[in-house]
């Protein structure tokens, strides 16, 4: 399940792709969307041939999937990400 936040509207932004496939997103986009040091980004092919991305969010249901898989997969939030979330009410 997804959980939205209020976003706002901005123009498009253009980045470069790095030698090494790297792309950086532009503060602005950054702080719009809450995306920091090891956010995950999920991203999919429109029909068209683009691309979408979005940052992952998760919601409780999903955390506690997570906590039941047994050892600790990689991608699993952090202490410090949970508690962000619980700050923020999105899991």
């Amino acid at each position: 399940m997804r959980v939205s936040m209020p976003y706002i509207l901005m123009p498009e932004v253009e980045a470069t792709v790095s030698s090494k496939g790297q792309v950086t997103l532009p503060k602005a986009l950054r702080d719009n969307l809450g995306i920091h040091t090891g956010s995950r980004i999920r991203f999919s092919l429109t029909p068209h041939g683009g691309f979408q991305g979005e940052p992952v969010r998760y919601d409780l249901g999903d955390l506690w999937k997570m906590a039941d898989q047994g050892p600790k997969a990689a991608g699993v939030m952090t202490f410090e990400e949970m508690d962000a979330a619980k700050a923020r009410r999105v899991w």
